[in-house]
């Protein structure tokens, strides 16, 4: 392997024309060194991809702080909108095992390119009419198909990148993606302040940077022939049943799965309601809302990942899921203490705690399952793991507003709910320690990873 002193190599031609100028800079030139000089074409445009992908993740809490401003829907934005932001974005993974069906079809990049393209068009949409509904329904179908970039950007990385770098390009671009998303976050933020009837500007920014990466994202040269695809594959429904099969004859990641369900279905059920009970509960102002709901998560996610990575590193998953789940168990119990004494401090407490607890959370949801899988598992047990996380994204929002409100209106139907507010958060508080002592239990009797020993791209 090169020394990382040695000049840079001049790139391919093919695909990487008319960027001297960018890839010369100090920060993409260092990157760019790290990385063979076949693999720099697909790092260098994935950067601006992740620019797009980056700022989309951001709309979640910027729509949810969106629904509840007074000076944007506020009264005609709901908790039934806000319900339904959260299924498209939650239950969304749902949908993740037919993008490596659609694969084995289709060249994988073209489910990354064309997807992003339909989102982005959908973006440009919310500023036809102002109503709130229309506006949860353009976010949440951007949701929606933002999945198949999503999971395909992660089958990608293998034909992109070699194992021996594959580390550093992924951990590059997700910070890439981190920080835009913090970007847009902040932007967002102090745009809805400063203009709440031009809210819709910042969504079609997004959707115009989105624009621009998915034809960043055609850029990068790969070849010709679909690399996923198999003629040989077996019917879903075979597929489905044989991995069903496997699933559970792993008692382990069974009763992995079922821990991680107590809490991860609390957090669904009540995280979209945080704006809710600021605004209805507490009377919160639009930039408290902002600050609590988007502002915070975003920041403190970005700084805690690193801490939370090393700490990974040193504790099996479930002694890793415990601690976050006992952060959560904190957090949500500041909620539930706010919403019942009305006042605000309590909710920025709880904010702080769950967001600092997330960065790692979320290492945890990605790497957890394979601590449990053989290589040839790997992609199967991800499948689950996603999908499950789908399954509680889906069922728990429409759970939560059940619980939070007296009634619960889709439409012409009023359908009567339990209406004990931010009791709801207690509830959420509660799972997440049920989760803790599972993990905690768990944790105790494991015999090590089921994964197969082998190097990694660090140590190569």
């Amino acid at each position: 392997m090169r020394k990382s002193s040695d000049p840079l190599k001049p790139f391919p031609n093919r695909g990487f024309g008319g960027s001297r100028c960018l890839r010369s800079l100090p920060v993409f030139r260092s990157a760019l060194d790290r990385v063979p000089t076949r693999c720099r074409p697909a790092l260098f445009y994935e950067t601006f991809y992740n620019l797009g992908s980056g700022s989309l993740v951001a709309l979640f809490g910027l729509s949810l702080a969106a629904i509840k401003a007074d000076t944007i829907f506020s009264p005609t934005g709901t908790k039934e909108h806000l319900m339904f932001i959260a299924v498209m974005f939650g239950g969304s993974s749902l949908l993740s095992p037919l993008v490596g069906y659609v694969g084995k079809k289709v060249p994988m990049r073209l489910l990354i390119i064309y997807p992003n393209l339909i989102a982005a068009c959908l973006l440009f949409g919310t500023g036809v009419f102002t109503s709130a509904t229309f506006f949860a329904l353009i976010v949440g179908l951007v949701f929606v198909v933002h999945v198949f970039p999503r999971v395909a950007e992660m089958n990608m990385f293998r034909i992109l990148y070699p194992p021996t770098h594959r580390g550093f390009a992924v951990g590059w671009v997700k910070a890439v993606a981190s920080v835009s998303g913090l970007v847009a976050t902040v932007s967002g933020t102090l745009w809805f302040l400063w203009k709440p009837s031009l809210h819709f500007w910042v969504y079609w920014g997004v959707g115009l940077t989105l624009a621009l990466s998915a034809l960043s994202y055609a850029r990068i040269p790969v070849r010709k022939k679909n690399e996923f695809e198999d003629s040989t594959a077996a019917p879903p429904h075979h597929a489905f049943v044989v991995g069903l099969r496997t699933f559970l004859s792993d008692r382990r990641f069974v009763l992995y799965q079922i821990g991680f369900w107590f809490a991860g279905f609390g957090n669904h059920m009540s995280h979209a309601y945080v704006a809710e009970s600021l605004k209805e509960d507490v009377g919160a102002s639009d930039w408290t809302v902002f600050w609590i709901v988007a502002v915070t998560p975003a920041v403190l996610m970005s700084c805690s990942a690193p801490f939370w990575g090393r700490f990974l590193d040193r504790v099996n998953p479930m002694s890793g899921r415990a601690t976050f789940n006992i952060l959560q168990c904190v957090a949500y119990g500041f909620h539930f203490y706010g919403g019942l004494s009305h006042q605000t401090w309590p909710f920025v407490l709880g904010a702080i705690v769950h967001s600092f607890s997330f960065g790692g959370a979320a290492i945890n949801w990605l790497t957890g399952s394979m601590y449990f899988a053989k290589r040839e598992h790997i992609s199967l047990y991800n499948s689950i793991h996603v999908g499950l996380t789908g399954l509680r994204g889906m069922l728990a929002p429409i759970t939560g507003v059940w619980i939070y409100g007296a009634t619960l209106s889709l439409g012409p139907i009023q359908l009567p709910g339990l209406g004990y507010g931010p009791v709801l958060f207690a509830f959420s508080s509660a799972l997440s320690l049920c989760g803790a002592i599972y993990m905690l239990w768990m944790s105790r009797w494991h015999p090590g990873s089921t994964e197969s020993p082998g190097p990694s791209a660090c140590q190569l």
